[in-house]
């Protein structure tokens, strides 16, 4: 029976979906089904397809009580004898798989004051509306992105930079009728995979900021060999010569959800936040990481005993006529044996 009922719970598992999650920068399209075609949204542009290399990329993340700031840095190499010219670009929402144990699924909502340099010069943003005539085709990937148009002379290398902020206070995790509202980041390294692969390395910075500390992290992505500097507050994690897969996605949920939290008052910050992310950059490749950082399951939920009397009854519903057929077939059986015993004793 205890296999049974933990069958049916697996079954019963729900989505987790987050509402704000970061994704790595890419070449507009979609992934088919089953995440092995990439469909070019802009038909010009499919003749440079993984042509470009991301040789490096460097992620510098503050994370603060509702909200956390953003710094991409990019390396990208042209790897043919070509002029190439095309758009990059990040997905402004989309659902992807989580990567978890649980077909977990995460949601990307927004990205909020988006920048965009190349060699240190600010590019000109294209807010990319594929329109209703593309729902079909897009499928919960979203039609919107923000874009850019990029062109490498032949074997030239680029240093690419994005700057943004984005709200992590309204993250829910499911699980079952269990339920956690926490704090939640994600970075979608799986939307690199676009890039000729594979990625040469990957390093991952996160500093916690509004006197957050490591009791505050609920769940952390494994795969990163995270280390501490519990002095600065900040997590170092790497990444080395991979091809991103959903399983590389980068997931921290921390702190609590906070009612009535002022996000756009937070936005007006913008150039005061980009600053201290800016400065952050340029100084965290100094500092020491010597201390191995617990990783967490970030797809865990406590159970309350609401949630389990919900799910037990749900169970109920499916194992009940099952167990009625085998009492009223188990009787039948008793019935049927008595009456051969008295006949033959006859």
């Amino acid at each position: 029976m205890k296999i049974y009922i933990k069958q049916i719970a697996i079954l019963l598992i729900s989505i987790f979906s987050f509402q704000n999650l970061l994704a790595n920068a890419a070449q507009p399209g979609i992934w088919n089904a089953g995440g092995t075609v990439f469909t070019m949204l802009y038909p010009e542009d499919s003749a440079t397809f993984k042509k470009v290399q991301m040789e490096e990329e460097h992620i510098f993340i503050q994370l603060y009580k509702g909200f956390a700031v953003v710094k991409g840095w990019y390396k990208m190499t042209n790897t043919t004898a070509e002029n190439l010219n095309f758009k990059m670009g990040y997905p402004v929402n989309g659902i992807y798989s989580g990567g978890g144990p649980y077909l977990n699924e995460v949601k990307l909502d927004a990205l909020n004051r988006f920048k965009i340099k190349t060699d240190g010069q600010y590019l000109p943003i294209l807010k990319q509306n594929l329109g209703e005539d593309k729902t079909e085709i897009m499928r919960g990937f979203g039609g919107n992105w923000i874009s850019w148009e990029i062109n490498f002379k032949p074997n030239q290398t680029r240093l690419v930079e994005v700057y943004f902020i984005v709200n992590t206070n309204d993250a829910k995790l499911t699980r079952g009728y269990s339920k956690e509202k926490y704090n939640a980041f994600i970075y979608l390294l799986e939307s690199g995979n676009v890039w000729k692969n594979p990625i040469n390395s990957g390093s991952f910075y996160i500093q916690l900021k509004d006197d957050l500390s490591e009791k505050d992290i609920e769940g952390l992505s494994n795969g990163f060999n995270f280390k501490w500097n519990s002095s600065k507050n900040i997590l170092f994690g790497v990444k080395n010569n991979f091809t991103p897969t959903p399983k590389d996605n980068l997931v921290i949920t921390y702190f609590e959800n906070q009612e009535n939290f002022n996000y756009p008052k937070i936005l007006n910050d913008e150039d005061q936040l980009f600053q201290e992310i800016e400065q952050f950059s340029k100084v965290v490749e100094f500092q020491k990481f010597s201390e191995k950082a617990t990783e967490k399951d970030p797809y865990e939920v406590s159970t309350s005993f609401s949630s389990w009397l919900v799910s037990t009854a749900i169970i109920g519903i499916f194992v009940l006529p099952y167990l009625i057929v085998g009492i009223i077939l188990l009787v039948i059986f008793w019935w049927i044996f008595k009456y051969l015993k008295r006949r033959n004793n006859k």
